[in-house]
């Protein structure tokens, strides 16, 4: 998540930015098809609610900028 805030503000404050062929994202834990890591849904409600906090900050931070992040 802490590349995808970065990303984020850095659209919301008006850089602009190319994204590479051949990335690739690095998660926790072994992801199979029928199960996941553990504590997966906490993690996913924490980083929703810290995703919504962040982007009330940004609103602050950057009231003049008519991006967002979805």
């Amino acid at each position: 998540m802490f590349f995808a805030i970065q990303v984020c503000e850095l659209h919301v404050s008006g850089y602009k930015f190319s994204v590479l062929n051949n990335a690739f994202v690095v998660h926790r834990g072994l992801k199979t098809p029928t199960s996941f890591h553990t504590g997966k849904e906490a993690d996913q409600e924490r980083n929703r609610q810290l995703f919504r906090q962040f982007k009330f900050e940004l609103k602050e931070k950057y009231p003049d900028s008519s991006r967002k992040c979805y």
